[in-house]
């Protein structure tokens, strides 16, 4: 009974160790507050990764268009998004690792799937008001996280709209840490 609770134990342990998201919200110290109501817009990402697929590759996309897709939506799903709003939002991909979910079953932490972005909130004068830097790891979950190599874009925009909704609850140079699929 012991050696399957232990076994549990460190199977849980490697399935929270394997996924997670790591953000901060970094405002500029001379800067007010980030007012979320008054509405934010994409103005640039940019894929600084260096990330290619290889050539034919099935199921290759543009970077750029999978983080502006998905923040567009996730702005616009948490009522943040306005055409003519205060905030641009531009975005960096820094990182990016699309993975293999066969190679996360049969290991997990093999063939992970990562993304590493920066989101800069700039003001109506193009001042940089905030930076968040957010990294999304998927190291665990096999044919829980077929398509990650996609949805992690998803999960990144997420993660900067609930910022972005409420920059209070990070606290001025704070990190957070959160676990899941």
């Amino acid at each position: 009974m012991k050696k399957r609770v232990s076994l549990f134990l460190v199977l849980v342990a490697m399935v929270l160790a394997g996924c997670g998201t790591k953000s901060s919200y970094m405002p500029t110290p001379s800067m007010e507050a980030l007012n979320p109501s008054a509405g934010f817009r994409i103005d640039q990402v940019n894929d600084s990764s260096g990330y290619v697929f290889p050539g034919g590759a099935q199921g290759a996309f543009d970077l750029r268009d999978a983080m502006s897709s998905a923040l567009r939506a996730e702005l616009t799903r948490q009522g943040l998004a306005a055409d003519n709003g205060l905030y641009a939002v531009n975005v960096n991909i820094l990182a990016y690792v699309p993975g293999n979910a066969f190679a996360r079953y049969l290991l997990p932490g093999a063939g992970a799937t990562k993304l590493y972005v920066e989101a800069l909130i700039l003001d109506r004068n193009y001042i940089e008001v905030a930076k968040i830097p957010v990294y999304r790891h998927i190291g665990a979950g096999g044919a829980l996280t077929v398509g990650a190599h996609k949805y992690v874009f998803e999960d990144v925009a997420k993660e900067i709209a609930s910022i972005l909704k409420d920059p209070a609850r990070m606290g001025a140079g704070k990190s957070r840490m959160t676990y899941g699929f």
